[in-house]
């Protein structure tokens, strides 16, 4: 006898996962983690686009950067785990970060690698991002996507990964940069990392963008 759905309560969303698939079996973990995907990407849009309706472009974009900070701040905990480490590790190397950013990015369908690796530099590219490959372009115009994502990739990135940075005791050892986005060249992210070898004014900090291509 199936059960009812007052006893399919696990307090885990595997858990009650399984169970919801023996009443709805079309919910495979394939559709899942797909529909999971296409929802949170248009959630994500649609909290930038209110809070851009509301507070303007300007302050949308620097309450968004912000909204990625404490998303990172929530899930060092668990990408630490993935590679082996604990918060509060006081020995973390740039490969860690690299290895963190593969790690996370991994979870989203972002297939990413380590293409440079001295000392003084490491780059690491992605080559797909189902939220604009998938989603964003099909959802909106190219000119739309486009401006979208000249507003948020951006921000968005470094709050990211300066977030980690800070959290790992690097961001005064390392200097990160988004030389080129897969959405506005069409090849891939690249991201990278250069050694700071005396200390940096704030100017030398400003996010910046230049697409290669």
């Amino acid at each position: 006898m199936a059960k009812s759905a007052k006893d399919m309560r696990h307090n885990d969303f595997v858990e009650n996962m399984r169970d919801v698939q023996t009443i709805h079996p079309e919910f495979t973990w394939e559709k899942a983690y797909n529909d999971a995907m296409v929802l949170w990407t248009m959630h994500d849009y649609a909290a930038f686009t209110i809070m851009e309706q509301e507070v303007g472009t300007d302050r949308a974009v620097q309450l968004y950067g912000k909204i990625w900070e404490l998303r990172s701040q929530l899930e060092w905990g668990g990408l630490c785990e993935l590679i082996g480490k604990r918060p509060e590790d006081t020995d973390f190397t740039i490969h860690d970060i690299a290895n963190i950013m593969i790690k996370s990015f991994a979870l989203f369908g972002n297939p990413m690698e380590i293409v440079e690796d001295t000392e003084d530099r490491i780059t690491l590219r992605n080559y797909d991002c189902p939220y604009t490959t998938q989603v964003i372009w099909s959802m909106l115009s190219e000119k739309e996507a486009n401006e979208y994502n000249q507003k948020i990739q951006v921000e968005c990135n470094y709050a990211i990964f300066e977030t980690y940075l800070k959290l790992a005791g690097l961001f005064d050892k390392w200097l990160f940069n988004f030389p080129c986005q897969l959405c506005m060249s069409g090849k891939y992210c690249e991201f990278n990392f250069t050694r700071i070898k005396r200390p940096l004014s704030s100017t030398k900090r400003i996010k910046t963008y230049t697409d290669k291509y």
